[in-house]
């Protein structure tokens, strides 16, 4: 086996220019079959157009013949008293038909002129010198028994007749063209018709061709030989040979029926010559077969010259072929170690983005009928520096969309940091400044390759709409309102990016969003993507797109609307810098009670009887079973303590709203004061792991009212404590 391998290596070049030589022959047989169909199919186009050029010519002197019965049908009609205007009409038609019109003639129902007995045809024949005109209809010659008449006699257009002997009238063989003639009331009592020699035929499908060999034939849709060349171009036995091939093709009947052009090869044994042989069917009457013969060396004979000179100028490419081949394998080693460098690196990216991909939050990891959201990343290098992450918590819908400066590795690694710390930042807190803060502080400690991050964090409060966030140098988001199809920038402070100082002051800022409104934010690789022109496709375009979708309600139809528009506009250009966008859309559900009760109390704990009671009556009106109501009762108490005591400064008097709302599906309680802000939401858990020792005091309650509760949510509304517990009554 090694001496096999040590064999294969020393001859390694001669085995290549072989292989090259054998390869080139394959691709010079390929091109010269590919060459060849394409003749092939030119040769059956042109073959075509000489087939629908003598078409026309015959059709021409067709049409002319038809139309000149057509014209005489009126005046034949307006004359049926007048048996003697036969004789003028027939003769009149057979002179005036044209040189391939042999004559003419009209044969009547029996009896319809009952002086001219039970059979009378009229029948016209131009002779050299004169007309001839007699009636030709005889007990011999009954006229009433051929297809042509019983065809008009149904009212019908005789179509042109197969070719055949007429012995009585033209005296020859002809093909018949005729139409009813019919009386006042409409009915057929007489045919008229013309004969049309077809000596003719052959002449006119002979008349012009493209290549000097090529010849012509005719013949009839039941395979009867009509019209041919002269014996100079075919013999007879040559033409018979044709005739026989045409009507044994298996593609006869398909031909027919659709009227195209169709072929196939021949050999002719008389002159050693192969060819092909194309025929058509005439779409109109009459339907013969039109058949063009042409020579194969009339056709390709250039063709194989010109792969024999292709074949020398292989022999002298496979010569330079053997000298590039030893250059090629002195540089081998060196591309193959660096090929197995790449993929490694390659495949440690492929890595990271898989990684980087992971990191951004699923598609279905918000199920809520209030809010639906739809984001996309797609980096400009294998790994990109964007990210963008949501989440809900107590009824609100966390968010972020960031762009890190530069692009690479270096980004995508920033990104992973910022993303897990803003997964840490708004774990316990609510207001998207702090949460700003704690990033920035973060992210500018030993940051000493000064990369920023431009960061957008939201919070969007679901049941009442309002939107708390803040921009740290970031694209400010676009508002599309469905109902008035507008958009507009939301208003935001800019601030500094994340890691440029440590001292910055983030700006919160507030802005209630109605419902069916949609939040669309993005990086600036939306806006600066640039076509080959080097044009951006800038922020009005951005909003002209979102115009022509404001009354779309699915992120996802969205954001694929604008990325098509992006990928439209920059065509085939390279993508210069990662493209982020987010979509979401805020959709509140109507909350429709079938019960709603509301009771106005002191902050004072000798009130909690009443709203013992008032919980209780609430309960049992709709129908809650006894333990689930004490659940209830206990964890709205543990709610409403909390507010009595921490709500207003000691010693001030304030009020407390409870509401009880019912759907009949959810139960809400609401807890309303004027007092200080507190939101219990912010309170950390209290650690049950731990020791009542070891235990930090409170914290229990609001874990009380979690564990009973299905969701709780806080928001500070107009100098006000909304405290909202929902629990769900069919789950």
């Amino acid at each position: 086996m090694k001496k096999l391998s040590d064999w294969l290596k020393k001859r390694a070049v001669l085995i290549v220019i072989i292989l090259a030589a054998v390869l080139l022959e394959v691709i010079s047989a390929i091109q010269y079959r590919y060459t060849r169909g394409l003749l092939e199919e030119e040769l059956e186009k042109s073959a075509l157009q000489d087939l629908m050029t003598s078409a026309l010519r015959i059709q021409e002197i067709v049409v002319k013949a038809e139309v000149g019965v057509s014209s005489q049908v009126w005046h034949t009609q307006r004359h049926l008293d007048d048996p003697d205007y036969m004789n003028m009409l027939v003769a009149s038609m057979a002179q005036d038909g044209g040189d391939n019109i042999v004559g003419a003639g009209i044969g009547f129902k029996p009896y319809y002129y009952p002086s001219k007995g039970k059979l009378y045809e009229v029948y016209g024949r131009e002779t050299e010198d004169s007309v001839e005109v007699e009636q030709i209809a005889s007990e011999q010659h009954d006229y009433t028994q051929t297809d042509f008449y019983q065809i008009a006699m149904r009212g019908d257009t005789v179509k042109w007749t197969p070719p055949y002997l007429d012995a009585e009238g033209a005296k020859g063989v002809v093909t018949t063209y005729g139409m009813p003639v019919r009386d006042k009331r409409g009915e057929p009592v007489a045919v008229l018709l013309v004969d049309m020699a077809t000596n003719w035929v052959g002449e006119v499908v002979n008349q012009h061709h493209r290549n000097p060999s090529s010849f012509s034939l005719v013949i009839s849709e039941d395979g009867d030989f009509i019209a041919g060349p002269d014996d100079s171009l075919a013999s007879p036995s040559l033409v018979r040979k044709i005739v026989d091939m045409v009507n044994d093709s298996t593609v006869e009947r398909e031909l027919k029926a659709k009227g195209r052009v169709t072929g196939f090869p021949f050999f002719d044994e008389e002159c050693g010559e192969s060819g092909h042989v194309y025929y058509a069917v005439k779409k109109r009457e009459p339907r013969w077969q039109i058949v063009l013969v042409c020579y194969d060396s009339e056709v390709f004979g250039k063709l194989d010259d010109m792969r024999k000179y292709i074949i020398i100028m292989m022999l002298a490419g496979i010569i330079v072929l053997a000298v590039i081949i030893q250059l090629f394998v002195k540089s081998h080693r060196r591309l193959q170690a660096t090929q197995m460098e790449q993929k490694r690196i390659e495949g440690e990216l492929h890595i990271a983005r898989e990684i980087q991909t992971q990191m951004l939050p699923q598609k279905n990891s918000v199920t809520r009928d209030d809010v639906d959201v739809f984001g996309s990343l797609v980096p400009a290098r294998e790994v990109g520096g964007d990210l963008f992450d949501f989440f809900l918590r107590d009824e609100k819908f966390f968010f972020c969309i960031g762009d890190v400066s530069g692009k690479g590795v270096p980004s995508a690694m920033v990104m992973a940091v910022t993303h897990s710390l803003f997964r840490s930042a708004s774990a316990h807190e609510n207001n998207p400044a702090r949460m700003m803060q704690v990033i920035n502080e973060t992210s500018c400690h030993g940051n000493e390759a000064n990369m920023f991050v431009t960061l957008f964090i939201g919070v969007l409060d679901l049941p009442t709409g309002r939107l708390h966030y803040c921009n740290a140098g970031h694209d400010k988001p676009i508002i599309v309102n469905s109902q008035q199809s507008t958009v507009n920038s939301l208003d935001a402070k800019p601030n500094l990016p994340v890691g440029v100082f440590t001292d910055v002051k983030y700006v919160e800022h507030e802005h209630v969003l109605t419902s069916g409104s949609t939040l669309f934010l993005y990086t600036d690789g939306l806006t600066e993507a640039r076509n080959g022109q080097r044009q951006f496709f800038g922020l009005e375009r951005v909003k002209e797109v979102l115009c022509s979708v404001a009354s779309e309600s699915k992120p996802q139809v969205l954001l694929q609307t604008m990325t098509d528009a992006v990928n439209q506009f920059v065509e085939d250009a390279e993508q210069s810098d990662d493209l982020t966008m987010l979509v979401i859309h805020y959709m509140p559900q109507e909350f429709e009670s079938v019960l709603t009760e509301t009771l106005v109390m002191k902050n004072n704990l000798h009130e909690v009887t009443r709203f013992s009671a008032f919980i209780k009556s609430a309960t049992e009106k709709l129908g809650i079973e006894k333990s689930l109501a004490r659940q209830l009762r206990l964890a709205v108490e543990e709610a409403v303590v909390n507010v009595i005591n921490y709500a207003y400064p000691a010693g001030k008097e304030g009020d407390i709203t409870i509401k009880i709302m019912s759907n009949g599906n959810t139960l809400r309680f609401q807890i309303i004061d004027a007092g200080v802000l507190f939101d219990p939401t912010m309170k950390e858990r209290a650690d049950t792991t731990l020791s009542a020792e070891d235990r930090q005091i409170g914290g229990l309650g609001i874990l009380l009212v979690r564990e009973l509760m299905d969701s709780i949510n806080y928001e500070r509304i107009e100098g006000t404590n909304v405290l909202t517990l929902i629990k769900n009554l069919k789950s």
